[in-house]
């Protein structure tokens, strides 16, 4: 039977493949091959049935579709099988179960992408997983570590120092895990077959897983490097004969892992960026980074936790090193000083009283000119001097070995070891490529990708081939190692100033040390106390027992305590001198060198003093470092910003002093209460100001102009210095001129007050134009008496407490206000004096000078006050209302010579030319014998103010011509 061609031949490479065929059996029937073939397809469709509950192979079923798919093509939108066309079949032949095979085949198709979909999601919920499990342990390590920290820093840690960091290079390799899942789970989407029609469906869920694995990342990037940085702290107080190679070169290697790391997520993140700028051809990359983790600026939420880490530079970590292992060096130092035997008998011993900062001021402008000698025996005496703290001596320690020598080299040994391990087991110290973040405009980093020229001088890594190999050691590495030592020890020192300042300043509770023995903060410690650390630290510093590095350590933290206990001095005075502005009595005082002030201005001199004593070290130093005395560590920036917290307190002192003198001499001056305003005047204003021009001379030398400035810092360091020394000089101008505007008020006030008084005590009239026929006066007018009380004798018991230039000066204005306004008053008045009067007057002015050399207890006042000119012309004065003519007797009235009240007597007296002012006036001889009594004779010389005027003001013989009456005229009588 012949059978019709259903379709097109095998391929000829079929051929090959078909079975062999026995010549012996009968072939087949087409109904026996038609039936054989759909048991088979029925056996697949019950396989492939959705009751059927077994299992399958995998490989089975991708070998089930791959041969179904050569037969059925599926067409989307729909997810339609259907049958492909004859010229894309090899072999197939029509059957009426093609339907239900194609049916089966989809069906296939959609349990595969089912079940990859499944296996996609429990591979990323398992990275997921892991990933947070690892970053809680992360958190957990990064806790642990800085507990353990903080135990050490209180010095409450017993237990033997163990730091995580030496598993760092398995923690780096986890974290690097966890930063490749993100590509692991795209190359999933990328390489199974199955997937690729459903990322579609898949693209929110994988851009949300995306971002779980960024901030997971992220996470896990933050605390590694907290972990890497605390637990570098903690890595530093291990014990150092503990310290393994294989410890260092696990911290070393890890450093260097999570530093990749960070390149390579930076690299990540820059080409995602360049990536979506490209896909959606934007070109600014600003809006494509607000969605990526590259700009932690932008929020604070923990997906931008990661961007802000950066790598750990090879210095960075010898600087944490080198300040932690810095603190031993404090603790042995502080330890040297504070807690041996000599100290703890010393400290036990003495009794420490008040502090003198005035001494110590004085003896700081005295030493200066002594440390200028360099000779052996000037330096031993220089040595034994300082130990002195006013009646104090300090302990001597300077025969004590110095516990730096030790350390030093255990150090050295230690880095060593370190930098050895980083040679010979990373790349920490050579430069890699650097990779730069995005710039200030937004724009992104050009990457090249150029070979850039290799210069003579690169040093290769050790697996490089162009590296050659040297049998006896890497020159390269071990010149970076001394470097590198040397920058280490250099970084130790400059921490150990820090560390040891913050031991004078750290409080004795919460550590494991018992509280005997240990000086606490220092802020408790008395001044002599303070003063006593500062001189044993500079004493040793001259016998050169330490390092030069801590040499200048410590004599910045006794400058900075000296600094420390001024300021608190200070804040003591001030505080004291504030809170006495209100209920001081301003009562005399008296002070160390015999002068006499009120309590306010004691508190205020005293806290110039502790200032002051600073300002004078830093000029000392200051004119070192320009003489070249000094090695010149301290530049005048340093000594410019060491006076900055100086200065404001100086100039809050002067304008408190300034405040305080206005507000109570006006006060004073205002009640009249000349005791007090006199000790306010004359004695705080004069030692406020002195204090405040010392205080302006000692500033003069720190102040330069602004092109004087080498650098930026020093300039605004300047001109700060300069607007508070402006300040200074306006207030030590105004207080200059207090004192004069205020003895002026009150010379005028006293003027006022002797108006006043002569107004209305003086008498005027009969009293001084008693005719001379009577016996002359001999007791001094009650009014003078009660002027003197009244006028004099409130100044008098004022000035007792003052000095010799401060009494004549308040006297001399009283006395001569006094005078004045009694002269003026009675030209004023006209008062007219007979001869009688005229004696009355002179002695109420004798009795003035006789009551103030009874009361002037000081001689050389005395004798400055009876010597004034104002004295002189009121005697003078007096003498010209004397020049009248004398009584001849009862024959006068008989007419038998010239009457009492004739003008003839007076021509030789009063006619003559006398010009107006101040005319000297002398005579030919003495009035009356009851003047040569007095001891007044017209011999002596008199400036007499207005002569004119007083002639005018006698009875007889007075400007005014008085003419007789008509009756008593000659033609009259005829």
């Amino acid at each position: 039977m012949t059978h019709t061609p259903v379709g097109r031949l095998p391929a000829l490479q079929s051929i090959g493949r078909a079975f062999a065929l026995d010549q012996d059996d009968a072939p087949e029937s087409d109904e026996e091959l038609e039936s054989s073939f759909l048991d088979i397809l029925s056996t697949t469709a019950t396989t492939l049935d959705d009751s059927y509950q077994g299992s399958f192979e995998i490989q089975d079923a991708e070998r089930t579709a791959t041969a179904l798919g050569k037969s059925f093509k599926v067409f989307n939108p729909g997810h339609h099988v259907c049958k492909r066309n004859r010229d894309h079949a090899t072999s197939f032949t029509h059957c009426a179960c093609g339907v239900a095979i194609s049916c089966k085949y989809a069906r296939l198709r959609t349990l595969m992408e089912q079940r990859a979909r499944l296996e996609f999601i429990r591979d990323y919920t398992t990275r997921i997983t892991s990933a947070r499990s690892f970053v809680q342990q992360l958190e957990a390590i990064a806790r642990e570590e800085y507990q353990i920290w903080c135990a050490i820093k209180r010095d409450s840690y017993t237990e033997t120092v163990f730091s995580k960091l030496e598993s760092l290079s398995a923690i780096c390799e986890e974290t690097r895990m966890l930063v490749y899942h993100w590509n692991s789970v795209k190359q999933h989407l990328h390489t199974n077959k199955w997937l690729r029609p459903l990322l579609p469906s898949l693209s929110l869920e994988i851009k949300q897983v995306r971002l779980v694995l960024t901030q997971y990342r992220d996470k896990a990037i933050w605390w590694l490097d907290k972990v890497i940085r605390i637990g570098l702290e903690v890595f530093a107080h291990t014990e150092l004969g503990d310290v393994t190679q294989e410890m260092l070169w696990n911290v070393a290697r890890g450093a260097e892992d999570f530093n990749s790391i960070i390149m390579s997520i930076q690299q990540a993140d820059v080409h995602d960026i360049e990536t979506q700028c490209c896909l959606y051809k934007l070109h600014d990359s600003s809006t494509v980074r607000n969605h990526l983790s590259v700009q932690p600026s932008n929020s604070n939420t923990a997906r931008y936790l990661g961007s802000s880490v950066k790598p750990i530079a090879f210095g960075r970590i010898l600087n944490i090193l080198a300040s932690e292992r810095s603190k031993y060096a404090a603790k042995l130092t502080y330890a040297y000083f504070t807690e041996t035997e000599e100290f703890v008998n010393f400290v036990s011993s003495s009794k420490f009283e008040d502090y003198s900062w005035e001494g110590h001021y004085n003896d700081s402008k005295k030493s200066s000119s002594d440390a200028q000698t360099s000779d052996y025996q000037s330096c031993s005496s220089l040595s034994s001097s300082i130990l002195k703290v006013g009646p104090i001596r300090a302990p001597n320690l300077s025969k004590r070995p110095s516990p730096m020598i030790d350390f030093g080299q255990q150090e050295q040994q230690f880095v060593s070891k370190f930098l050895t391990a980083v040679c010979q087991s990373t790349n920490l110290m050579r430069k890699g490529p650097r990779v730069h973040g995005p710039t200030k405009d937004g724009a992104l980093p050009k990457i090249s990708n150029s070979k850039k020229h290799v210069s003579q001088n690169q040093t290769f890594s050790r697996q490089d081939p162009k590296r050659k190999s040297v049998t006896w050691g890497d020159a390269a590495d071990i010149s970076t190692k001394l470097q590198l030592t040397t920058k280490y020890m250099d970084l130790l020192w400059q921490a150990f100033s820090r560390n040891i300042q913050d031991l004078f300043h750290c409080h004795i509770w919460g550590g494991s040390q018992t509280v005997q023995g240990r000086l606490g903060h220092m802020i408790f410690y008395p001044e002599a106390l303070t003063m006593v650390l500062v001189h044993m630290m500079q004493q040793i510093c001259i016998k050169d027992i330490f390092p030069s590095n801590a040499e200048q350590a410590l004599l910045s933290l006794a400058k900075k305590l000296h600094a420390t206990s001024a300021m608190t001095s200070w804040d003591l005075f001030v505080c004291q001198a504030l809170a006495s502005t209100m209920t001081d009595k301003c009562r005399p005082i008296p002070l160390a060198d015999g002068d006499y002030s009120t309590l306010t201005t004691k508190h205020l001199f005293d806290a110039y003093q502790p200032l002051m004593g600073v300002v004078a070290n830093q000029k000392v130093e200051e004119k070192s470092n320009k003489t070249g005395a000094s090695n010149g560590t301290h530049s005048r920036s340093d000594h410019l910003e060491s006076l900055l917290p100086i200065l404001p307190r100086l100039l809050m002192t002067c304008d408190a002093a300034l405040n305080w003198c206005h507000m109570k001499t006006h006060q004073f001056l205002a009640s009249w209460s000349l005791g007090s305003f006199l000790l306010v005047t004359q004695c705080d204003l004069k030692i406020l100001a002195d204090q405040t021009r010392q205080v302006q001379c000692a500033i003069q030398p720190f102040v330069c102009e602004p092109y004087q400035c080498s650098s930026q810092l020093e300039s605004q360091l300047n001109s700060l210095v300069n607007e508070m020394f402006q300040n200074l000089a306006d207030i030590c101008g105004q207080l200059q001129t207090l004192s004069g505007i205020k003895m002026k008020q009150y010379s005028e006030r006293s003027s006022h007050m002797a108006i006043d008084y002569f107004q209305g005590a003086m008498p005027l009239g009969k009293v001084w134009r008693k005719k001379s026929n009577q016996e002359f006066p001999s007791d001094p007018n009650q009014y003078i008496e009660q002027a003197l009380e009244h006028l004099i004798e409130p100044v008098i018991m004022g000035v007792g407490q003052l000095k010799t230039t401060a009494q004549l000066g308040a006297l001399s204005m009283a006395v001569m206000a006094m005078c004045e306004t009694w002269m003026q008053h009675i030209l004023k008045e006209k008062i007219k004096f007979s001869l009688y009067g005229a004696h009355q007057l002179l002695i109420d002015v004798m009795r003035v000078r006789t009551w103030l050399s009874q009361y002037l207890q000081n001689e050389e006042v005395k004798q400055s006050i009876l010597a004034l000119d104002i004295f002189k012309s009121l005697t003078g004065a007096v003498i010209l209302l004397k020049r009248q003519p004398r009584r001849r007797g009862i024959g006068a009235i008989t007419g038998d010579g010239p009457s009492e009240y004739s003008t003839s007597s007076m021509s030789d007296q009063s006619r003559g030319s006398i010009s107006g002012g101040l005319t000297p006036f002398s005579g030919s001889e003495c009035s009356s014998e009851h003047d040569q009594d007095l001891g007044i004779c017209d011999t002596d010389n008199y400036t007499i103010p207005n002569p004119e005027a007083w002639l005018a003001l006698r009875v007889h013989g007075g400007a005014r011509t008085w003419k007789l009456p008509t009756c008593f005229t000659r033609d009259a009588v005829e």
